[in-house]
C-alpha cells in the first residue's frame, strides 16, 4: 500500500476505516476514522450531509483521505470509498464490536498497522461469512491486546516458563497469565480452570472445537473488562440479542 504524502499539517491518500460518525451543525457531520499511518483521528467532513457522498462515510467502510490540521479535529478535504461491506444481522452486530474495541482501547493518533490490518481483515471476513464469526472475535480480540502491550501467552506457564502441557489444567491470574493448578477461591472468575489443550488451541488461533470457542469467548471477555473499565459496550448487547 502507497504511503500517504504529508506536507506540514496536510495529509493526502491515507487509508482509513469508519468507525463512526455524527451529525454537526446544519449540513456537516463529524467522523471517527482509524487510518493506517496516523492512527485514530476524529475529522470533520463540511457539507457532507444529505448527499450522495455521505454513503461514504458509513461505518466500516474504507476510505483513500485527505485532510489538512493537526489537533484534536481535522478537516477532511477529500475522501473515496475503496470498499462497501455488506453487513446485516449478527455480522453487523459483531462488526460494530471490533469496532468499539478500537475506538474504547486505541488512543487518538496512535500509529498502529497491524490493528488497522486485522480490523479490515475482521470486516471484510464478518461481510463475507469466512470464516466464522467467533474465529474472526477471537482472533482479532487476541491480537487487538497483544499490538496494546497486554497480551496473554496462552502456550506457557506464567509460574514457571515451562510449556503448556495439553493434558494439565491451567488458571487464568490476569496480573501474569496461565498458572498450572486450581484457583485458591472458587468465587472468583479466574479461577476457573482451562485445559493446556484448549489454550494451544487459542495459542495457534485454532477455534475449531466448541470447548476452546467457550473458554476464548471467557478469557478475552475477562482480560479486556480489566482495561475497557465499568462501562459496559454497547455492542456486546446487540451480540447478545442475536444469540439467543
Amino acid at each position: 500500500m502507497t504511503k500517504p504524502h504529508r506536507s506540514g499539517s496536510r495529509v493526502s491518500g491515507e487509508a482509513g476505516i469508519v468507525l463512526h460518525t455524527r451529525a454537526y451543525r446544519e449540513t456537516s457531520v463529524i467522523v471517527s476514522i482509524f487510518t493506517l499511518h496516523h492512527g485514530r483521528i476524529a475529522a470533520v467532513a463540511k457539507g457532507a450531509r444529505g448527499g450522495r457522498r455521505t454513503n461514504a462515510l458509513q461505518p466500516f467502510n474504507t476510505l483513500s483521505l485527505s485532510w489538512t490540521g493537526r489537533g484534536a479535529m481535522v478537516t477532511l478535504t477529500g475522501y473515496e470509498s475503496r470498499t462497501h461491506p455488506l453487513l446485516k444481522g449478527d455480522a453487523m452486530a459483531a462488526a460494530f464490536y471490533v469496532v468499539e474495541l478500537v475506538t474504547r482501547l486505541v488512543g487518538e493518533h496512535e500509529s498502529l498497522p497491524r490493528i488497522y490490518a486485522a480490523l479490515e481483515w475482521s470486516i471484510e471476513s464478518l461481510s463475507g461469512g469466512r470464516p466464522p464469526m467467533e474465529t474472526v472475535l477471537r482472533s482479532f480480540e487476541k491480537l487487538l491486546m497483544a499490538e496494546l502491550g497486554y497480551g496473554l501467552d496462552f502456550a506457557h506457564d506464567a509460574s514457571t516458563g515451562l510449556p503448556v502441557r495439553a493434558d494439565d489444567g491451567y488458571r487464568l491470574d490476569l496480573e501474569r497469565g496461565f498458572v498450572s493448578g486450581p484457583g485458591s477461591d472458587a468465587g472468583a472468575p479466574e479461577s476457573e480452570t482451562y485445559s493446556g489443550q484448549v489454550l494451544l488451541d487459542i495459542a495457534a488461533d485454532r477455534y475449531e472445537s466448541v470447548a476452546t470457542r467457550r473458554a476464548a469467548k471467557r478469557i478475552f471477555r475477562l482480560a479486556l473488562t480489566a482495561h475497557l473499565g465499568p462501562k459496559p459496550l454497547t455492542s456486546r448487547r446487540l451480540l447478545f440479542r442475536g444469540q439467543r
